[in-house]
């Protein structure tokens, strides 16, 4: 049923100390995948699988998600939520594997309880990889109620296991951030913007972690160059990157006057002009439609997008109308400039200081632009629009375009 079912890959991994699971045999397993040749929801299943013990994560989610528009019934379309989620527990992705793990949990439970134990027993090593031990310990005790009342000798001993190792269960953090936040260090997820991804510690430092926080990294290094005020650096190593607080508010957080907003507008333009001023031979980094299409389409297979959450004139839509209208309206790309792919008040402090590059790439300037007059028309009117489309020296937008990209961002 899940990555533990003897018939899937079985014989090609076994679990280390951290109780991950890795290849008994890379050479031949990598042979294997070579050789494959899914066709149907079976053998895409356990291609992906197999690509994830090799550490190929996105070959894996592909994989998977063409099983998952294969599936047919809920313990399958479940499974395939847990193997979802073990890739991106892997990729180090905690925050989307416990989304998935939590969905099947909340269907097994409702509709499929023969894949229960599974479920419960992945979010709750999820979670203790977390540091939430004490829902963690619930869960695995739930999965061991579960597994002994099956009887499956080998799946009550993998539960045993996991709840006997609880306490070493959360993920360090590298050495060289341990010794920059100390030994007690104090974590607060109270803060401005209270994004699920990143943690204020010691009042000091901002901590992300994951495949979003290496795409940070490498995108601050490179934009260095380039004349733009971002974030300092504190320390990156393995997967964990720290930024050092600015000790600046957010241009969101500005106030609400017309004056203020005006203010507002002027800076967002200016400082957006000079980021698509900068050559994009020169980025590295790819934002384009084919990109973040793609991602799109992850985003609404693995169930990973809220309809409740788009904007009131895209209400109503669901996840896949969306996508299909994003395929069917596709506008050329002969305008391409270096995005930051989240432009938003939010996201630029006072004094010009821009945060979360994570997703900039050569893109559309309109994919900047439109959520940048979004939320300004939304947050501080009419007037912060217009002194915006000055600073930026755009006379007449292509509100085509604008709308585009508005949509586009539904899926993200």
């Amino acid at each position: 049923m899940t990555t533990s079912d003897p018939t899937v890959a079985q014989r090609s991994y076994r679990f280390d100390e951290r109780d991950g699971m890795i290849p008994v045999d890379p050479e031949s397993l990598a042979a294997r995948v070579a050789a494959a040749r899914p066709h149907d929801f079976a053998s895409y299943r356990q291609t992906g699988i197999e690509l994830m013990l090799l550490g190929r994560y996105e070959s894996a989610l592909d994989h998977l998600d063409r099983a998952l528009e294969l599936v047919d019934t809920q313990s399958r379309r479940i499974t395939v939520w847990i193997n979802l989620g073990d890739v991106h527990r892997y990729r180090g992705d905690a925050a989307t594997a416990t989304v998935l793990f939590r969905r099947a949990v909340d269907a097994a439970r409702a509709t499929a309880p023969e894949v229960l134990s599974f479920a419960v027993q992945h979010l709750g090593k999820a979670l203790a990889e977390q540091g939430d031990l004490d829902a963690a310990r619930d869960l695995l005790r739930e999965a061991l109620h579960l597994r002994v009342g099956e009887g499956d000798p080998e799946l009550i001993e993998s539960t045993r296991v996991a709840l006997e190792t609880l306490d070493e269960l959360p993920i360090p953090l590298p050495p060289a951030v341990a010794a920059l936040l100390g030994d007690t260090p104090t974590f607060s997820g109270d803060h401005e913007g209270m994004s699920g991804d990143v943690i204020f510690v010691n009042g000091s430092y901002w901590i992300k972690r994951g495949p979003r926080a290496v795409a940070e990294h490498e995108r601050l290094t490179w934009l260095r160059g380039y004349g733009i005020r971002l974030p300092e650096i504190a320390v990156f190593e393995a997967d964990v990157l720290v930024l050092a607080d600015a000790a600046a508010a957010s241009l969101a957080a500005a106030g609400d006057s017309a004056e203020v907003g005006q203010s507002v507008g002027r800076a967002l333009g200016a400082l957006l002009r000079r980021l698509h001023e900068i050559p994009i031979a020169e980025c590295p980094f790819d934002g384009r439609l084919d990109i973040t299409l793609a991602q799109a389409r992850r985003h609404v297979l693995e169930g990973l997008v809220d309809p409740d959450d788009f904007d009131d004139d895209h209400h109503g839509l669901t996840p896949e109308q969306v996508l299909r209208r994003l395929h069917d309206d596709r506008p050329d790309e002969s305008d391409l400039v270096v995005a930051h792919g989240d432009f938003t008040p939010p996201n630029v402090l006072e004094g010009d200081i821009l945060l979360d590059v994570g997703g900039l790439g050569v893109a559309d300037r309109y994919r900047d632009i439109a959520l940048a007059e979004r939320d300004l028309r939304e947050d501080f009117g009419d007037d912060a629009v217009r002194a915006f489309f000055a600073a930026y020296g755009l006379d007449a937008p292509d509100q085509r375009r604008m709308d585009y990209y508005r949509l586009l961002d539904e899926l993200f």
